[in-house]
């Protein structure tokens, strides 16, 4: 039997995965583009953490994971458009 959040569970794995790929590329490349995308295929693996802990009805680590999501997106994007 699948549970109800394991596409979520994959996508989290996915977002991870990409993530590490795009930020060794934007090391050796030195793009400052290539490492906002990291930043924000970062945030999206938080946030599809965030979306499982919810359908699991753990409300707290599900704003916790969305939080944390929306100041990195924040953060990344005041840095790179100052």
């Amino acid at each position: 039997m699948n549970h109800p959040y394991k596409k979520f569970v994959q996508l989290q794995i996915f977002m991870m995965f990409l993530t590490l790929f795009l930020g060794i590329i934007a090391l050796v490349k030195s793009s400052v583009f290539l490492a906002l995308i990291t930043c924000f295929t970062l945030a999206l693996s938080f946030a599809f953490e965030g979306i499982v802990e919810l359908k699991k009805k753990n409300t707290f680590h599900f704003g916790q994971q969305l939080l944390r999501a929306l100041i990195i997106v924040i953060f990344v994007c005041y840095l790179y458009f100052k």
